[in-house]
């Protein structure tokens, strides 16, 4: 999957889950939807994860705190 930022991850996701939610598609669509929507939301968890980690240590670094 190319680099996408991760506002257009998310709309996709949600997208997704429109999509399958409604469940007026074949079980291969759903089941390839499915696939990409929990691609999306690891990745989508990656970025959030490092974003909180990247502020702990701002954070840490502001106070003072050695990390």
């Amino acid at each position: 999957m190319s680099e996408k930022k991760f506002s257009e991850m998310l709309s996709r996701l949600e997208e997704i889950v429109t999509t399958l939610e409604k469940g007026d598609c074949e079980l291969e669509t759903s089941m390839e939807l499915f696939e990409e929507g929990t691609t999306l939301a690891k990745i989508c968890n990656e970025k959030l994860n490092n974003a909180q980690l990247k502020i702990t240590n701002i954070d840490g670094a502001s106070s003072g705190e050695d990390k």
